[in-house]
């Protein structure tokens, strides 16, 4: 009988290895992007949200996304966004540039906001 039962709890554990697998395969960056997707997209001709698309940030001028009206601090600020500057941003928003209007308290952990930048440099070459 206990055997019986030990050789069904194995079957179930191996029948979930490729469920835990593939949970640690996916970058910790991407997980913490889960915060940002409401309001923004990463992608080439995907639309805005509330927020910005964010395609090509770290490598395009200041305000450059088409048809998206910024708010006045941005407008006036005019931020070139490089990995430092995005860090300092995601630490407290409303603290760097009074006045967004995003609507994030911000991310304190610096090793959360190191993989997400990471994560975003990346998705959105």
């Amino acid at each position: 009988m206990i055997r019986l039962l030990l050789m069904r709890l194995l079957l179930m554990l191996l029948a979930l290895m490729p469920t835990l697998a593939s949970a640690q395969t996916v970058p910790r960056g991407q997980i913490l992007y889960l915060q940002c997707r409401a309001c923004h997209t990463l992608k080439a001709g995907e639309p805005h949200k509330v927020g910005p698309n964010l395609h090509r940030i770290f490598v395009r001028p200041p305000l450059a996304a088409k048809d998206f009206k910024y708010s006045p601090i941005f407008q006036t600020a005019k931020p070139k966004w490089t990995p430092e500057m995005l860090d300092k941003w995601l630490e407290r928003p409303g603290t760097l540039y009074k006045g967004t209007t995003m609507a994030f308290a911000g991310m304190a952990k610096p090793a959360d906001r190191a993989q997400l930048i990471a994560w975003v440099k990346e998705a959105t070459r």
